[in-house]
Order: structure tokens, then C-alpha cells, then sequence
């Protein structure tokens, strides 16, 4: 029997893939991995973390399995529409409703959830300081004065420090776009390989990211999905090549190869699984509700510990996911969709 592989540049423009509904399942295992620190419970052990024999949780892979999807469809914005198109796509998708997102967490969840007088929350500087988060691109404020005091973390939104490395790697892919880093995959791949060698030794260097040790590996996936999208041509999608990855991926959990053999191993089962795995008409049915189950999901759990301090970390799960999916879909249909619809006229 012969197999026929596809390339990725072969769907190139096609609008027919899964990424959507991949982020979607990205988005809630980061909801899932979260519900153990923030409902702690002694005892409760994470199944996937069991499975993923302590090398990574189901948040961090998931998280990881963003910013190599992120980083082939960004540089594909780049590539096709120029500096400029792609910071003002940049900005429409993430900003609406990152500040909607921060304002109602000082201004709703912080005076109903503070332990202090409205007066008192309202006087201290740290509640407005909350409000840089909307920036995206700071350090992140995590906590408001009074609120989640008696609950297992502080933190009203601990998601957030991954939009921080987002729009941080977002700001390097244009830099380098303006010195036409993308003209030809020799330039491109030539930079990216200085980048990873430069990183391995000096990644406190890197201007931007290197700042934090623990961005170093999203940044990573990052730069991955950039070098799955340059190289699109040679990508070849066989069904062959997705078990070995998938065996590969697995057969590291565990081991001192796994930082070295999951992450190619995983971003080409992203891209498999996005592109020749049957199509779910996700954006049609209900939208592309991932980065609004993201960016609410943490405060909604918060929430939930406290106002449930009895819940195990599967029943804030469950719950959150009932709220939070209503949520993300308001959120998306509401703010994030008619925000990406400005950029044609504000372009």
C-alpha cells in the first residue's frame, strides 16, 4: 500500500484546519492543571501528571502547544502582510480582551471579593496598579488588596504571564521582520539557529524574554512553530511520521532526553493533527472561544475556591467549565470578533 504525504505548504491558505479546536482543548487543559493549586486538596494527585511521569503538567504542555501554533500562524500574518498589518492584527486580538479582562477583575471581582471597605480597596495604589496588566507586555501585578487572602493562591489571574512572553516574542518576529529577516528561508533559518545556540548558553541575553529563566521554554515552542512555517515545504505530514513522533513524545516522559525529543516531537503532532485529521467547522458552530476560556478561567476558579473552600480540584473543574465556556463565548462574539473586524478599516 502506498502512502501519500502532503507537504504544509500544500495548505497554505486553507482555512479547513483544526487549529481552533486544538487551542479550544489547549485552553481547557490549562483550566484542568490549575484547579490543583488553586482548590488544593491534600491528596489529590493530577492523573496527567502521573502519566506525564513528573516532566511536565498538562498546563505547561498545553501552554507550550500555544506558542508553537502561535508562532507558524503569526509569522504567516508576517510573511503574507507586512509589518504593519501584522502588529495591528497582533494588537486587535490580544488587547480588547486582555483590558476588558483587567478591568472587570479591579473593578467587579476585586470590590465583591476584597475582605477590605470599598473606600480602603479603593485608596490603595495596588489596585490601580492591576490595571498595568491590560499592557500585556509588563511585569504582571498579580494580586488585589484583600482579595483571595484565604484561599490557596493570591493571584487573581496566574495565566496571565504567558501573554507577557507572547507579545515579547510578537515584538522580536517584527523587529526582525523589518531587516527582512523572512525575505528567503536561508536568511530566516540561519537566524533562528544563531538565536537557539545564542539562547542555550546566554538566554538571560536574549533581549526581551530572557529576562525570566522560565520563559525560555515557551519561547522555544515559539520559535519552532516560526521554523515549522519557513521550512512549510520539507514539512512532510505522513500518518508513519505522526506515530513515531507520538512514540517519541510518550517514550520521553521521564527520561534526561525529554526536553530534547518532546518538543519537535509534539509541534509536528500540533501540525498533523491541525491539518489532515477530519475538519471540525469549529469557528462556524461556535467560535474561536480559546483565548476567552484562557485569559478567565484562573479568576472563575479563584472564585470558585472561595466561595466552595470543600470542592475537590475535579469539581472546580467542572464548575469553572460551566462558567467560563459561557464566557469565552460572550467574549468572542462581543469583543474579540467585531475588534478584529476594525483592522480593515483602521488598515
Amino acid at each position: 500500500m502506498t502512502v501519500h504525504a502532503s507537504r504544509l505548504i500544500d495548505y497554505d491558505g486553507n482555512r479547513r484546519n483544526n487549529f481552533t479546536i486544538l487551542r479550544i482543548v489547549l485552553a481547557w487543559l490549562v483550566l484542568y492543571r490549575h484547579a490543583y493549586p488553586i482548590q488544593f486538596t491534600p491528596g489529590a494527585k493530577d492523573p496527567l501528571q502521573l502519566l506525564f511521569l513528573g516532566s511536565a503538567t498538562a498546563g505547561e504542555i498545553a501552554v507550550n502547544g500555544f506558542f508553537a501554533i502561535s508562532g507558524f500562524l503569526v509569522v504567516a500574518s508576517l510573511v503574507r502582510r507586512g509589518v504593519k498589518d501584522y502588529s495591528l492584527s497582533r494588537i486587535l486580538r490580544i488587547y480588547p480582551a486582555l483590558i476588558l479582562c483587567t478591568v472587570l477583575s479591579v473593578f467587579v471581582l476585586g470590590p465583591l471579593f476584597t475582605t477590605l471597605s470599598l473606600s480602603d480597596y479603593f485608596s490603595r495604589s495596588a489596585t490601580f496598579d492591576y490595571l498595568w496588566n491590560a499592557l500585556g507586555v509588563l511585569r504582571m501585578e498579580w494580586s488585589l488588596p484583600g482579595v483571595f487572602e484565604s484561599n490557596a493562591r493570591r493571584a487573581v489571574n496566574g495565566s496571565l504571564w504567558s501573554i507577557t512572553v507572547e507579545t515579547r516574542c510578537y515584538i522580536l518576529l517584527a523587529v526582525a521582520g523589518l531587516f527582512g529577516a523572512f525575505r528567503d528561508r536561508t536568511t530566516a533559518n540561519f537566524l533562528m539557529i544563531a538565536v537557539f545556540l545564542f539562547s542555550l548558553g546566554f538566554f538571560a541575553d536574549v533581549p526581551l524574554i530572557g529576562i525570566n529563566p522560565k520563559w525560555s521554554r515557551p519561547g522555544l515552542f515559539f520559535l519552532i512553530g516560526v521554523f515549522f512555517y519557513v521550512n512549510r515545504d520539507r514539512v512532510y505530514l505522513d500518518i508513519r511520521l505522526a506515530l513515531l513522533a507520538a512514540i517519541l513524545a510518550y517514550s520521553s516522559f521521564g527520561t534526561p532526553w525529554y526536553p530534547h525529543v518532546f518538543p519537535l516531537s509534539f509541534v509536528y503532532l500540533i501540525f498533523y493533527l491541525a491539518y489532515t485529521t477530519r475538519y471540525i467547522d469549529t469557528d462556524g458552530k461556535i467560535g474561536d472561544i480559546s483565548y476567552g476560556i484562557y485569559i478567565y478561567a484562573f479568576p472563575v476558579q479563584q472564585m470558585v475556591a472561595h466561595l466552595f473552600p470543600d470542592f475537590t480540584p475535579l469539581k472546580n473543574v467542572a464548575l469553572s467549565t460551566l462558567v467560563v465556556i459561557p464566557m469565552a463565548y460572550l467574549s468572542w462574539h462581543y469583543i474579540e470578533k467585531p475588534c478584529l473586524r476594525l483592522k480593515q478599516k483602521l488598515s
